[in-house]
């Protein structure tokens, strides 16, 4: 990658980061934390996948998330003053055994210095 492409790539998981909290937010949803583990840019700059996981159900996470695909497109444009914005699709990460997840980093937590514990 070039580092164009790179500070692309963290702009991008910036804005869907942002985008992404104020939506959970809003709604109600049975995801619970829901995780930018990836941005993947194509090579010809058509489209961004944002890899997203949730603590729950994957399966409708993609749609769940839907609706903000043109509002995080619309905003990286307004912006980074892009003269092509890439199309903006979710998609489910598949690699999340490489990823930490952050609940189970919770509970390791928690159980090695008893922060839950009650005096």
């Amino acid at each position: 990658m070039t580092i164009r492409t790179d500070r692309l790539t963290e702009s991008i998981r910036t804005i869907a980061i942002d985008e992404i909290l104020s939506f959970s937010r809003d709604f109600e949803h049975h995801h619970w934390i829901i995780s930018v583990l990836d941005v993947v840019i194509s090579s010809d700059k058509s489209y961004a996948d944002i890899m997203v996981h949730g603590q729950w159900d994957d399966k409708e996470l993609t749609q769940f998330l839907a609706p903000i695909a043109g509002i995080i497109h619309t905003r990286i444009s307004r912006d980074l003053g892009l003269r092509r914005t890439p199309r903006i699709r979710f998609r489910v990460a598949k690699n999340i055994n490489q990823a930490a997840d952050i609940l189970s980093v919770i509970n390791q937590l928690d159980l090695q210095y008893g922060l839950s514990k009650q005096d």
